[in-house]
């Protein structure tokens, strides 16, 4: 941090005889509070003037200068901080005679370390920006100049953490790195609760706050300074001499000079750079660990690929927050290049500290803590930054073993460790509505168990860092050099195996995310409809986290061709066929999947590093954004190249995949005697626990699935009645405005709103940017729906759902004509409402630029209704038009061609969301506010049934359009109250006070029905209420 005193002359000693190390620090605090009182002017007593507490003030530090009185000393202290940068280029200049780190082999001529200068060039230029930055928000105040203030302070923090990772990183020892790390650690550990008092204190203006944020604030300095106190330990070896020139004897200088001597370097030195590297595994005594012990670090490293996933799924998911809310390119994009953390390891020096015990501690943290402890930050941006390091360091922590392991069969551990992952996160997805309960985009009011994931990582991480060595992964044995000529030596793989494998790594990568992070996906690409002819989500959700889970344990020629062909015929089964044919093929995709990551991983980490992994996740990115376009072509530039061809993404990826299986095969691994003895005993153990573990994931999920199954029928709100309500709400994707998922909210506003039968828009969220999750199952479980999910992801659309508290007897799903923008999807279902059957479309038309195709979609529209004209219908849907709109637009269409009544044609305030109706009588309308949850408000109607055998005629609009009191009609016929005036939860009635209501004509026979909730049907000819009076018609 910014430190008015120069640290070049921070740490002294006298005469080549250091001061002890408590001394030394007491020197130097007292120089740097006398360079603060000449920079801040302080009165004789010594105290600054901005530190004395005004009245009714609170004594804190920062928060009294006056702007105009801290120029001159900001000033003093910008001035003071150029010098910071002296030790790193002494200790770069002046290594240790010793010292083999990377700081002194620059000048012995090795040309890949130039990459070194350019590290301490960037050192210096940060620590010359951040020590301003740090007199910038000391000086500023928060008080006076709070946006000034803020400003520097961000800056702060961005610029203090690479200047911390790059001074450790380069440390001229081991040893000092790790002392140096431990305050960075205690910094990168303030600033999230730093930044949560501050929004506590800034946004939610809670009392109290200011107080722990300013703790906090100054906690930074505290690591910071502690940061740069160990910086002595790399000046140890130096003196500074002031030598006296008028001397007349300069023979022996001892005698005409005055010393000073930096802390002394610890004798015992690292290793030279330049000799080969040796694992740290090795450095463990014989002695195996117990297998209780074996066990808790496989328990770890399986929690850490649960972890690992959530961090990664998370990162897709978060992203596109801002694509959904703009429909269009939003630059958030880019964040998916937190996935190429591969290319990192062309560095030699890079390449030294990742696969390093220190990096895998270091990355762990970060994915745990960063990547899955960023839940709390309510800014959406925050919460991205974090995945998208959490992401780069997770890939990091998985690499960095996977690259020194070099194709040992231990990596067939680490693989099934990591499919485990996979299974566990599908089996918690699956228990918590699909969601994964540790994502960042969740809390706890939306399903979250982010403290429990954390406290659980704490303690995997924990474990990690006091694990012996011999439960780490160990590389194969180095060949000795007087190995027999007879004997076959391993084969490196070639150039065009190396290409084969990153581009089918990064493609199986992009088909694990697709169909094996939630159990849902495979049955919403196989689903029809009603009748049901094939899979359902409960119980057969089941069978599929048992795939998953028992693929791993298939290891034997798990890359065999012939294999890979199976898995492609099941792909193919998948896309091509529905119901149950589809279904088979999705569960033996989805075995393929899982059986192959073990090996595949293996294979790929005997490959040149930075090369495959680096390609392989370019590849996987690549793949993620051409399977979106397939959807999302009317919204990317020159989209319409991939538009509906989900057949030739899903065959490139196989293809690929199957080419990267066979180099793998063809690839000559290490194993038997090249292998350490540990390496045998912790493979066997790590297949032995994850067959235990499979077979009971699978029973689990199996178990569960079936406990799932509705026992009950789901209930109208009005079972006695002939009443219903049906609504229409365009949910954008099931993600609020603070970037949340938002099905829990739904769910209360639906069931405050009494919806019976419920159409929901931009709901097809089985894709990895929307999180592969299943949009009603808080809603259908909870509230008791029968559920049509609507065309799946693998017919292009942006999705459309029924839901209904009544029997679906037929359902059927339309792909509207959409020649130039996007594909619109309808459903049209036949419900059995109190024994007569009502049709009910829901539709999703295109957008306001696509007016032929919203004009066609809407004729198709107008033809199914009106091949149904003499039954009771409802429409909701989405028509993008305005009230009384002659053709070509939709209105005019729909109601005319269709036959169809308009709900109210006095609402002229609609633009997207339509009802209308049919020999039904109408009897409420109400639009109610979506407050943050979505874009759209839910538009609900009530209705009644006629009378058996009687036709449902309205003769005029007066008779179709009468409005009447909330008094005038029976309370089954009544929308809720409790969304009038300020409403409840930010939801209220929009447009007007209050709903509309309408009373059926007099001949209908049905005024009277519901009064005193009454259900007969026989006297409701001879009694008629009017303002609750009962009068003879």
């Amino acid at each position: 941090m910014g430190h008015p005193c120069p640290h070049f002359h921070s740490r002294l000693g006298v005469r080549d005889r250091p001061l002890p190390w408590l001394g030394r620090w007491a020197l130097e605090e007292t120089l740097c509070q006398l360079g603060r009182s000449l920079a801040c002017g302080m009165v004789p007593l010594g105290i600054c003037d901005h530190w004395r507490p005004r009245p009714n003030t609170r004594p804190l530090p920062d928060s009294h200068r006056p702007m105009c009185d801290s120029s001159l000393p900001a000033f003093d202290c910008a001035m003071a901080c150029p010098p910071q940068p002296l030790p790193q280029i002494s200790a770069f200049r002046r290594p240790p005679a010793k010292d083999g780190a990377g700081r002194c082999r620059i000048h012995c001529g090795h040309r890949a370390d130039h990459l070194l200068v350019r590290y301490l060039c960037v050192e210096c230029v940060l620590r010359c920006i951040e020590a301003d930055e740090s007199g910038g928000w000391v000086f500023v105040t928060s008080r006076d100049q709070p946006d000034v203030h803020d400003f520097f302070m961000i800056l702060y923090l961005l610029l203090t953490v690479p200047w911390m990772y790059l001074s450790a990183v380069n440390c001229s020892s081991a040893a000092t790195a790790s002392r140096r790390r431990l305050p960075m650690y205690g910094y990168l550990c303030t600033i999230p609760p730093l930044m949560w008092m501050y929004c506590r204190h800034s946004f939610l203006k809670i009392k109290g706050a200011y107080t722990y944020y300013s703790i906090l604030e100054w906690s930074l300095v505290f690591w910071d300074l502690a940061f740069d106190s160990l910086s002595t330990l790399e000046l140890g070896h130096l003196q500074i001499a002031f030598v006296d020139s008028s001397s007349p004897s300069t023979d022996n200088l001892s005698s005409v000079t005055t010393t000073f001597t930096f802390a002394k370097q610890p004798s015992e030195l690292e290793p030279s750079a330049d000799e080969p590297l040796v694992d740290w595994t090795n450095h463990g005594n014989d002695r195996p660990s117990s297998s209780l012990r074996l066990g808790l670090a496989w328990i770890s490293d399986v929690y850490f690929g649960i972890c690992f996933w959530t961090v990664f799924t998370g990162l897709s998911f978060q992203l596109f927050y801002w694509s959904v809310w703009k429909l269009a390119l939003a630059g958030s994009e880019l964040a998916l290049m937190g996935n190429l953390a591969g290319y990192l390891f062309h560095s030699k020096s890079a390449f030294r500290y990742l696969v390093s015990h220190d990096a895998q501690i270091t990355h762990r943290s970060i994915t745990i803590f960063l990547g899955m402890g960023c839940y709390f930050l309510p800014w959406p941006f925050a919460r991205l930054v974090c995945l998208v390091v959490g992401t780069w360091a997770g890939w990091l922590a998985l690499l960095g073993t996977w690259v020194r392991v070099k194709g040992s069969e231990e990596m067939l551990a680490e693989g099934q460790t990591l499919g485990l992952g996979i299974a566990i996160t599908m089996l918690l997805k699956y228990v918590n509505y699909s969601n994964n309960p540790f994502w960042s985009l969740l809390n706890g009011s939306s399903g979250g168990w982010n403290k429990t994931g954390l406290v659980l990582g704490a303690i995997s991480l924990a474990e990690y860092v006091y694990r012996p060595l011999d439960l780490h992964p160990a590389p194969p044995l180095p060949e000795a050099p007087g190995k027999d000529k007879g004997q076959a030596k391993s084969t490196p793989p070639t150039v065009l195996q190396t290409r084969l494998m990153s581009l089918g790594l990064g493609t199986a990568i992009h088909l694990i995310q697709t169909f094996l992070m939630d159990a849902g996906t495979v049955i919403s690409w196989t689903w029809t409809g009603y009748p049901i002819k094939g899979s359902t989500l409960h119980p057969h959700a089941g069978f599929i986290i048992a795939a998953t889970a028992l693929g791993l344990v298939s290891i034997p020629n798990a890359l065999h061709p012939a294999w890979s062909t199976i898995g492609s015929l099941g792909a193919l089964a998948l896309y091509a066929f529905p119901d149950w044919t589809g279904f088979y093929g999705g569960v033996v995709l989805t075995y393929y999947l899982s059986s192959i990551l073990p090996s595949y991983v293996r294979a790929a980490s005997a490959c040149s590093p930075a090369t495959t992994f680096g390609n392989a996740l370019l590849a996987y990115i690549v793949f993620d954004v051409v399977s979106v376009v397939t959807a999302a072509y009317a919204f990317v530039p020159m989209g319409w190249l991939l538009r509906e061809r989900t057949d030739v993404v899903l065959g490139a990826c196989m293809l690929s995949t199957a080419a990267g299986a066979w180099a793998g095969y063809s690839l000559d691994l290490p194993s038997g005697s090249s292998l350490p003895r540990r390496t045998h005993r912790r493979t066997k153990a790590v297949q032995r626990f994850t067959l235990i573990s499979a077979g009971l994931i699978s029973l689990l999920g199996i178990l569960y699935s079936f406990s799932r199954i509705p026992v009950e029928a789901p209930v109208p709100y009005y079972p006695e009645h002939r009443i219903f309500s049906a609504g229409i709400w365009t949910v954008h994707f099931g993600v609020d405005k603070d970037g949340r998922d938002s099905q829990r909210r739904m769910r209360d506003l639906v069931q405050g709103m009494e919806v019976d039968v419920l159409g929901l828009l931009e709901t097809d969220l089985h894709r990895f940017v929307y999180g592969n999750r299943d949009l009603t199952r808080v809603m259908a479980e909870e509230l008791g729906y029968y559920v049509d999910l609507g065309p799946g992801p693998n017919k292009h659309t942006w999705g459309a759902v029924l839901l209904s508290k009544f029997p679906i007897l037929n359902s059927t799903h339309h792909l509207l004509p959409s020649p130039d923008g996007e594909l619109a999807p309808a459903i049209y279902a036949t419900l059995d409402i109190q024994g007569e059957h009502v049709n009910v479309m829901v539709s999703h038309n295109g957008q306001e630029e696509d007016l032929s195709d919203r004009t066609l979609q809407t004729t198709e529209l107008a033809r199914l209704l009106r091949e149904t004209a003499d039954k009771p219908t409802v429409f909701i849907g989405y028509l993008v038009t305005r009230t009384g709109d002659r053709r070509p637009w939709p209105y005019q269409i729909l109601m005319e061609d269709g036959r169809m009544w308009d709900i109210e044609i006095d609402d002229r305030w609609r633009w997207c969301e339509y009802m209308a109706f049919r020999n039904l009588w109408r009897v409420a309308y109400a639009r109610v506010h979506e407050s943050d949850i979505s874009d759209t408000e839910l538009q609900v109607g009530k209705f009644l049934l006629g009378k058996p055998g009687q036709k449902v005629i309205y003769e005029d609009n007066q008779q179709l359009y009468w409005h009447v009191g909330e008094g005038d009609i029976p309370e089954p016929w009544r929308l809720p109250s409790q969304f009038r005036g300020k409403g409840v939860r930010g939801h209220r009635y929009v447009v007007w006070d209050g709903p509309l209501y309408y009373l059926p004509p007099k001949h209908s026979e049905l005024r009277g029905y519901g009064w005193d909730w009454s259900t007969a049907l026989d006297k409701t000819a001879t009694i008629e209420r009017i303002g609750g009076v009962i009068i003879d018609p």
